[in-house]
C-alpha cells in the first residue's frame, strides 16, 4: 500500500524538530510514502518529495487542500507536524481496504479503547476521528469535494467529520494501529490573541456549517 503524507508545518525554532520527527517516524515503517510538507513559516528544506510554501492568511484545511493537489498514491494522510507514527502503522491502508472504510484514524496512546483487531465507527473528534492524523482515499475525497475551508483552524477536523457523515462515508478508528499526537505544539507557540481567534473565534462559523451538513448536503464549493 502506498501513501501520501501531507504535513502542515511551521518551521521556526523547536518546531523544526517536531516536523522532522513526524517525517522520520513515518519512514521507519518502510512503506512507500510521498511526503508533502506545506510550510506556513520561513522556508526550510526538509528531505521530502514536495515542499509547498503557504502564503497569506493561514487556513488549515486550505493548506491541506494545497497538499492534496500533489497527492499521487492510494491513501492520503492528513497530518499535523506533531504526530509520531509507531511501527506497524502502515498496515492501516490494507485494513481500510479489507473492511470497506474510506476514512480512518489510528489509536492515540491516551485513548481508552480495547487495543487489537478492532475498529470503532464514529464521527466524533477525539473519539473516532483523531485530528490531525486522518487517513482517507480518493473515493472519500471525491465524495466530499475537498476539505471545507470555512474555519481557519479550530474545528477544521470537526468539519471533516460533518462532511464525511453527510456524504455517507463510514469512518473507522483502528485500534491495532497507533500514532501519538503531541497536541498543539505549533499552536502553543502562537501569540495569545491569535490562539484565542483560532480556538474560540471560529465557533459560530463551525456551527453554521454543521447545520448545513446536517441537512444532508454532500458537497460544497471549496473557496479559491
Amino acid at each position: 500500500m502506498s501513501y501520501d503524507l501531507i504535513i502542515i508545518s511551521q518551521s521556526t525554532g523547536r518546531l523544526i524538530a517536531f516536523t522532522q520527527q513526524c517525517i522520520d517516524s513515518a519512514r521507519q515503517d518502510g512503506a512507500e510514502i510521498n511526503i508533502i510538507v506545506v510550510e506556513t513559516g520561513p522556508e526550510y528544506k526538509y528531505d521530502v518529495d514536495t515542499i509547498i510554501q503557504y502564503d497569506g492568511q493561514f487556513n488549515y484545511n486550505r493548506a491541506l487542500n494545497m497538499g492534496l493537489e500533489h497527492a499521487k498514491n492510494e491513501i492520503h494522510i492528513l497530518a499535523n507536524n506533531d504526530i509520531v507514527f509507531y511501527p506497524g502503522w502502515s498496515v492501516i491502508g490494507e485494513l481500510m481496504k479489507l473492511n470497506g472504510y474510506h476514512s480512518a484514524s489510528a489509536l492515540e496512546g491516551r485513548q481508552k479503547f480495547e487495543q487489537g483487531d478492532y475498529v470503532y465507527d464514529s464521527y466524533i473528534v477525539g473519539n473516532g476521528i483523531n485530528g490531525w492524523c486522518i487517513f482517507l482515499d480518493d473515493y472519500c475525497l471525491e465524495k466530499i469535494g475537498g476539505l471545507d475551508e470555512s474555519v481557519a483552524f479550530w474545528y477544521s477536523d470537526n468539519l471533516y467529520g460533518c462532511q464525511i457523515k453527510a456524504a455517507g462515508i463510514q469512518h473507522g478508528l483502528f485500534t491495532g494501529v497507533r500514532v501519538d499526537h503531541l497536541k498543539n505544539k505549533t499552536l502553543n507557540k502562537q501569540p495569545s490573541r491569535l490562539r484565542r481567534y483560532y480556538q474560540i473565534g471560529e465557533e459560530n462559523k463551525f456551527n453554521q456549517r454543521a447545520r448545513y451538513y446536517a441537512k444532508g448536503e454532500k458537497m460544497h464549493e471549496v473557496s479559491a
